[in-house]
C-alpha cells in the first residue's frame, strides 16, 4: 500500500501494521536465541499502538512504513539499533517537516524520507546530513548527490568538506539542477584530491566569478579613476568651449539687432523728413500759383491786352523757378538718401570686419557643428570611454545587488521595503505554486495570474547596436587577451562564432563529439557577462512554449526565461531534436529587437535585446551518418535561419591542456593524422577518434599519476576498436613518427600492445 492513499488511510489498519512487525520481531526472538532483541523498541512501538496520536511521525501510516521498512532491513541494521534509528528518524522529521503533514510537498518528501532508511539508504550509511538537505528544492537531488559518493571509499573522510561546499556556494544557485550538476562534480574533484581545502577553495571562487563577484585590484581602480577624471577635464572643457560660445554668438546676435535698429530708425527718421519738406514744398508751390493766377486774372481783366504778353512772360519765369525750386528738392532728397545708404553700408561693413577680424568668433563659428557633434559623441560613448568588461558586469549588476536574498528591496535607511515589480521572491513560478498548496481561485474561479519571478535586466552594453560593432568586438577582443595572458585557452574558432552572436544572427556549431562546443559557449557567456541555459535538445513544443497545467498555473521553461530576461538559449544537439517541435524556433530565430510572442498563458512577452540563440549539433543537419546515425533531418526553414559554423578539433587547444606533456600531445597528433586518413579512405568519418575531452582526462590521468602509459593506452586509444582498424593506425602513426619523435616511446608501446592482441586473436 503507498503513502497516503485516502480510500485506506484508516489508523487502526496502521496499528495492526505496526503490531504485526512487533509480532514478528519476538518471533525472530523465539527463534533465533543467539541474536539480542531491542526490546526497548518492542515497548516503543506497543506504545504507539495504544495511543497513535503520541507518535511523533504523523500521519500513523508514515510511521507504520518507517517501522516496517527498518526492521526489514536487516543488513544494514542490527536489531539492537532499531530504537536508535527510530529515535534518529523523529529528529530528522522534525527537521524536515516543521508543519507536519502540512509542509508542503509533504507527500512527496515523504517518499524520499522513507528512502533514507532503506538498506543502503543514506541515514545507515551515515551520509545524511539535514542542513545540505534542506539547501536543495528537489530532494531527490540531494539522494542522487548522495549515491553517486557513498561507494567511494573516502566519501566518510571527506563528507565533512562537500557538505562545507554545499553550504558556502548554495546560495549562489537558482537552478536546483544546476546546483546538483555542480555539487557532483566538486564532490569527485574532492574525493580524489589530496588537498581537499586546495580544491574547496577554488571552485568556490569559480562559482563566485560565475556569480559576477571579482577581486578588484587597486592598481586597476586606481588608473580607472585617473582616466575618468582626465575624461571629466576634457567633458569640462569642452563644455566651457561651448559655453564661451554661446557668449559670443549672444555678443554678435546684440550687435547685429542694435546695428539693424539704428539703420532702420534713421532710414525711417530721413524718410518721413524728406517727405515732410517735399509735401510743404508742394503745397507752398501750389499755394504760390494759385495766388499768382488769381492776380493774372485781375490784370488781365483791366489790361488784358497790355498786359498779356508780360503775364506769359512772368508766368514762364515763374515756372522755371519752380522747375529749378523742384530740382533742388529732388538733389536734396537724392543726397540725403545716399548719405543714409551710405552711413548703412558703413555700419555693415564695420559689423563684417570685426566678424571678419575676430579669430575666435570665426574659430568657435566654423567649429560650432564639430564642438556639437563631439560633445554627443561624448555622452554616448562614456559608458564605454574608460570601462573594460568588467566593470560594465559590476554596472550590471548593481540592480541585482540592490536586492536582497528574500526578494526585498532596500531603502536608503536599509529597511526592507515591499518588493519590486519584478522582484525574485521565487525562481521558478511552478514552484511557487507547489509551496502555497492547492491552488487559488478568484471569485470568478479562475487561477490568479502570476507574479513576473524577477526584475527584467539592462541592455548588455556589448549587444547594444546603437554603440558602434568595432568598439564592442574590441572590448570582447581585449578581454579575451587579457584571459589567454591568465592561461585560459580559446578554440581557433572563437571570434567567427561570438562575432556571429553579436550581430544576432544565430549560430550553429557544427562539429564532432568532444570538440569543445560546450566550452565555447560558456567561455561565450562569461566574457560578454550573459547568463546562459542549455535548453539541451527540442523533443516537444512544449520544451519552448511552456504549457498550461490542470490546475490552471503555467509551467515556464527555460527557453521563456531566456526570450523575456535577456540570456543565452542552447540548444544542444539540435540534430538530435524531434524536427517538427523543433521548427518553432523559427517564430524566434527571425525576429526584430523589437518583436514579442504570445506564450500560451496569455502573457505577451518582448524580446529582450540580450536574448540569442546559440545551436550545437554533430551533423550539418542532414541526417544521420555512420557516427551518428541516430540523427533526424533538421527542417530547411530553420537551417535557412541558423548561420553554419564549423568547429572542429583544434591541436592547439589540446597543445595547451596537455601543457608540459610533449610526448604525449605528439603521439595525440600523430593518432588523430591516422584517423583522418582512414576517413579519407573510407570516405567516412573514424570511429573511435580522440576528442579534446579525452586529451583533458588523459592530463588529469597523468598530473595525478592515477594510471600509467600502459593503462592510458589500453583504456582511451586500443579498447572497443577491431583489429584491422588497430593495424591500419599503427602502420600509418609509424610513418609519421619520424615527424614528431618526442612520440617515439608512446608509440612503440602502442604497436606492441597491438601486435601482442593480434597475435592472440584480438582477446584482451
Amino acid at each position: 500500500m503507498g503513502l497516503f492513499d485516502k480510500k485506506e488511510n484508516d489508523d487502526k489498519l496502521h496499528v495492526k501494521r505496526i503490531e504485526k512487525v512487533v509480532s514478528g520481531i519476538n518471533d525472530d526472538y523465539t527463534y533465533n536465541l543467539t541474536q539480542s532483541i531491542d526490546r526497548a523498541f518492542v515497548t516503543y512501538c506497543k506504545e504507539i499502538c495504544k495511543e497513535p496520536v503520541s507518535a511523533k511521525i504523523q500521519p500513523i501510516e508514515l510511521c507504520a512504513e518507517l517501522i516496517e521498512t527498518i526492521v526489514s532491513n536487516k543488513v544494514d541494521i542490527a536489531p539492537t539499533s532499531y530504537l536508535a534509528v527510530m529515535r534518529r528518524a523523529e529528529e530528522i522529521y522534525s527537521r524536515i517537516f516543521p508543519y507536519g503533514e502540512n509542509t508542503p510537498n509533504f507527500e512527496l518528501n515523504a517518499m524520499v524520507f522513507i528512502s533514507l532508511f532503506k538498506q543502503d539508504g543514506l541515514v545507515v550509511k551515515g551520509l545524511f546530513n539535514t542542513t545540505l538537505y534542506s539547501t536543495f528544492k528537489d530532494k531527490d537531488n540531494y539522494v542522487e548527490l548522495m549515491d553517486s559518493i557513498k561507494m567511494d571509499a573516502k566519501c566518510n573522510e571527506c563528507l565533512h568538506d562537500i557538505i562545507q561546499y554545499g553550504l558556502s556556494v548554495g546560495a549562489f544557485f537558482i537552478d536546483d539542477e544546476t546546483y546538483t550538476a555542480n555539487m557532483k562534480d566538486v564532490a569527485q574533484k574532492i574525493l580524489r584530491s589530496g588537498d581537499t581545502k586546495a580544491v574547496i577553495a577554488a571552485e568556490i571562487k569559480r562559482v563566485e566569478h560565475m556569480a559576477g563577484i571579482y577581486d578588484i585590484d587597486e592598481a586597476d581602480v586606481a588608473k580607472t579613476e585617473q582616466q575618468l577624471t582626465k575624461a571629466n577635464a576634457i567633458l569640462s572643457e569642452t563644455v566651457g568651449i561651448l559655453e564661451q560660445a554661446d557668449r559670443k554668438t549672444e555678443q554678435l546676435s546684440r550687435v547685429m539687432k542694435d546695428t539693424t535698429d539704428a539703420i532702420t530708425e534713421i532710414s525711417e527718421r530721413e524718410t518721413n523728413l524728406i517727405s515732410m519738406k517735399a509735401a510743404t514744398a508742394k503745397e507752398d508751390m501750389k499755394a504760390a500759383y494759385n495766388s499768382f493766377l488769381n492776380e493774372q486774372k485781375q490784370e488781365v481783366i483791366i489790361q488784358k491786352d497790355v498786359l498779356l504778353g508780360q503775364i506769359f512772360s512772368e508766368a514762364e519765369s515763374k515756372l522755371n523757378e519752380l522747375r529749378a525750386m523742384a530740382r533742388a528738392i529732388t538733389t536734396s532728397a537724392n543726397t540725403e538718401l545716399l548719405r543714409i545708404n551710405t552711413e548703412a553700408s558703413s555700419a555693415m561693413d564695420k559689423i563684417n570686419n570685426m566678424v571678419a577680424n575676430d579669430k575666435d568668433i570665426e574659430k568657435i563659428l566654423s567649429k560650432a557643428d564639430e564642438n556639437k557633434e563631439l560633445y554627443d559623441k561624448l555622452a554616448k560613448l562614456e559608458l564605454l570611454n574608460t570601462q573594460n568588461i568588467e566593470a560594465i558586469a559590476k554596472g550590471m549588476e548593481a540592480q541585482a545587488a540592490a536586492m536582497n536574498l528574500d526578494g526585498t528591496a532596500k531603502g536608503a535607511d536599509g529597511a526592507a521595503s515591499a518588493p519590486s515589480q519584478g522582484a525574485v521572491v521565487v525562481s521558478d513560478p511552478m514552484q511557487a505554486v507547489q509551496m502555497m498548496g492547492a491552488p487559488q481561485f478568484s471569485s470568478a474561479g479562475l487561477p490568479p495570474m502570476e507574479v513576473d519571478p524577477q526584475a527584467i535586466p539592462e541592455v548588455n552594453p556589448l549587444l547594444d547596436t546603437n554603440i558602434p560593432f568595432e568598439t564592442r568586438y574590441k572590448m570582447v577582443m581585449d578581454e579575451k587577451q587579457r584571459r589567454i595572458a591568465k592561461g585560459e585557452h580559446f578554440h581557433k574558432m572563437f571570434d567567427d562564432v561570438v562575432t556571429v552572436l553579436m550581430e544576432d544572427a544565430n549560430p550553429y556549431m557544427i562539429g564532432p563529439s568532444g570538440c569543445g562546443k560546450t566550452f565555447m559557449v560558456k567561455q561565450i557567456a562569461s566574457i560578454l557577462n550573459l547568463d546562459f541555459i542549455d535548453i539541451g535538445y527540442i523533443n516537444e513544443e512544449y520544451d519552448i512554449l511552456g504549457f498550461q497545467t490542470a490546475t490552471g498555473a503555467y509551467s515556464t521553461p527555460n527557453f521563456y526565461r531566456c526570450y523575456k530576461y535577456g540570456k543565452i538559449a542552447f540548444c544542444d544537439e539540435l540534430d538530435n531534436g524531434n524536427s517538427r517541435a523543433t521548427v518553432k524556433l523559427n517564430s524566434f530565430l527571425s525576429n526584430g529587437k523589437d518583436a514579442s510572442y504570445s506564450f500560451p498563458h496569455g502573457e505577451n512577452v518582448k524580446r529582450h535585446q540580450n536574448f540569442r540563440i546559440i545551436a550545437a549539433g554533430n551533423t550539418a543537419g542532414n541526417g544521420a551518418d555512420a557516427n551518428y546515425n541516430t540523427r533526424e533531418k533538421i527542417e530547411e526553414s530553420v537551417q535557412q535561419r541558423f548561420t553554419p559554423v564549423y568547429v572542429g578539433y583544434d591541436n592547439y587547444v589540446e597543445e595547451k591542456i596537455l601543457g608540459d606533456y610533449k610526448d604525449w600531445y605528439q603521439f595525440c597528433v600523430i593518432f588523430r593524422l591516422a584517423t583522418d586518413a582512414w576517413g579519407n579512405q573510407n570516405d567516412c568519418a573514424a570511429p573511435g577518434i580522440l576528442t579534446t575531452r579525452d586529451t583533458a582526462r588523459i592530463r588529469r590521468y597523468l598530473d595525478n599519476k592515477s594510471l600509467d602509459m600502459g593503462k592510458i593506452l589500453d583504456y582511451e586509444f586500443i579498447q572497443t576498436k577491431d583489429m584491422e582498424y588497430l593495424a591500419f593506425l599503427v602502420q600509418h602513426m609509424g610513418g609519421s613518427v619520424a615527424s614528431y619523435p618526442g612520440a617515439g616511446e608512446i608509440y612503440k608501446m602502442f604497436a606492441a600492445k597491438v601486435n601482442d592482441l593480434r597475435q592472440k586473436g584480438g582477446i584482451r
